[in-house]
C-alpha cells in the first residue's frame, strides 16, 4: 500500500499496522466518528509544524475535513484573521462554525486579499494552507500571498504541477510540502474529539456501508454535496445516507 493512483488499497479487507501504534478510542467517542482523527490530524499536526501563532494571520484554501483540521488548530494556537476558502456553501459553513474569522467563496473574493485587509496594516508574517489538490493552486499562491508568507502544501497533488520559483524567492516565500504530521498529534487530536473541543459529527454529512462505497466517492466529487462520508460496514445498501449540517452560506 502506498500514496499512488497505481497501487490503490484504502479500503482493503485487512491492513498490517505496528501495535505500538494503536490507541484504544476513548469510550465518550463514538467508535466510527473516531475514524475523523486521521483527516483532522492532518490538519492539526501540519499547523503545529508550522510558524502559526498567535495573531498570525491565516488562510486555509479548501475546507474538507483536512482543511477544516487546519481551521480549528489555527484558531487553537490564536492565529488570526483565519480566512477560510471554499466553493462550496456547506463547507464555508462548516469552518464559520469552527470559529473561521471569514468564509468566502474564492470565486467571488480572494481570501489573500480579505485576510490582508483584516490584518491592518501592521506587517506580519502569513500562514497560508493549501488542503486541495488542484494543479496550477500552488502557482496561484505564490502570485498573490505577501511577502514572508509561509505556504503549507497539503493537498496531493497527483500530476505534474508548474510554478515560477522567482516569484517565491522575491517575496522570500516559505513553501512546505507536509501531508505526513509528527506521530504525536494523532493521539492528540483523538483526545481533541473526545474531550469535545472539535465536533466531528458536525462535519459528517454522509453515511454508507461497504456497497454504497462507488456511490460514496460519486457523492464526495460533488463538494455542495458532502463534507465527509462514514463508512460503516454494518450499513446495508449501495445508496449514502445524507446527514444534513445546516448549510447556510456564511461569508462575514
Amino acid at each position: 500500500m502506498g500514496y499512488s493512483n497505481a497501487f490503490p488499497g484504502g479500503f482493503g479487507e485487512r491492513i498490517v499496522v505496528q501495535a505500538q501504534a494503536l490507541l484504544p478510542v476513548p469510550p465518550s467517542l463514538d467508535l466510527g466518528l473516531a475514524a475523523l482523527t486521521e483527516p483532522l490530524a492532518v490538519g492539526f499536526g501540519n499547523i503545529a509544524r508550522s510558524a502559526a501563532g498567535k495573531d498570525t494571520p491565516a488562510v486555509v484554501v479548501g475546507c474538507g475535513p483536512v482543511g477544516l483540521g487546519a481551521v480549528a488548530a489555527l484558531l487553537e494556537r490564536g492565529a488570526g484573521p483565519v480566512v477560510a476558502s471554499d466553493p462550496s456553501p456547506l463547507r464555508r459553513a462548516a469552518a464559520a462554525r469552527l470559529g473561521a474569522h471569514a468564509a468566502v467563496d474564492p470565486a467571488a473574493q480572494d481570501p489573500v486579499r480579505l485576510c490582508a485587509e483584516l490584518a491592518g496594516a501592521r506587517p506580519r508574517p502569513t500562514v497560508v494552507v493549501n488542503c486541495v489538490g488542484v494543479p496550477g493552486m500552488l502557482n496561484r499562491l505564490l502570485h498573490t500571498v505577501p511577502r514572508g508568507t509561509e505556504i503549507l502544501q497539503i493537498g496531493g497533488v497527483m500530476t505534474e504541477d508548474v510554478i515560477r520559483p522567482v516569484v517565491g524567492i522575491y517575496k522570500d516565500v516559505t513553501i512546505r510540502m507536509c501531508l505526513t504530521y509528527p506521530p504525536e498529534q494523532f493521539g492528540a487530536t483523538l483526545a481533541r474529539l473526545a474531550e469535545g473541543r472539535i465536533d466531528p459529527a458536525s462535519l459528517v454529512t454522509g453515511e454508507a456501508g461497504f456497497g454504497g462505497l462507488d456511490a460514496a466517492f460519486a457523492s464526495l466529487r460533488r463538494p455542495e454535496e458532502h463534507i465527509k462520508v462514514l463508512i460503516r460496514p454494518e450499513r446495508d445498501g449501495t445508496g449514502v445516507t445524507a446527514r444534513r449540517a445546516p448549510a447556510d452560506d456564511v461569508t462575514r
